[in-house]
């Protein structure tokens, strides 16, 4: 089965490319890839195992369904619900207070199709992005003004 990995940086995808087999296999040789990129003493060294739920419109093609029938969570009148997994392997980032920052991480999960691709490569752009602690930050002093 096809998987794709990304890679993110600083808040953008830097790389990303296919690869055949098994999804356990390609985070081991990811994993690999990333502990020649991590410097141990300033950074953690993470996987975590996530998942993404996504749609598909029905009617599924024979080999999409092939692809997706172990991960369907439920189906409507136009659309199947899957839950697909995502690894992360995290190798550059750091601790702010108490907020955790990734700087680069890669996302692996399986290649279905480019939209899911598309949703895929947007959540690892997030993944790195300071901009999410800093909308958070906002927010809050936002409402601490209304009150």
């Amino acid at each position: 089965m096809k998987v794709i990995i990304l890679k993110s940086e600083s808040g953008k995808v830097t790389a990303d490319y296919l690869e055949e087999g098994d999804i356990g296999d390609v985070v081991r040789r990811t994993a690999e890839k990333a502990l020649k990129e991590w410097n141990e003493l300033t950074s953690d060294f993470i996987i975590m195992r996530d998942s993404q739920e996504a749609k598909l419109p029905l009617p599924l093609k024979p080999e999409i369904y092939e692809k997706t029938k172990n991960f369907l969570t439920g189906k409507d009148k136009t659309s199947a619900f899957l839950k697909l997994p995502i690894f992360i392997i995290s190798f550059d980032n750091q601790w702010r207070e108490e907020n955790f920052q990734d700087r680069k991480v890669y996302v692996i999960s399986y290649y279905l199709t480019e939209e899911l691709k598309g949703d895929l490569t947007n959540y690892a752009a997030q993944v790195t992005s300071e901009e999410k602690e800093e909308e958070k930050e906002e927010g809050l002093e936002e409402d601490d003004l209304e009150e």
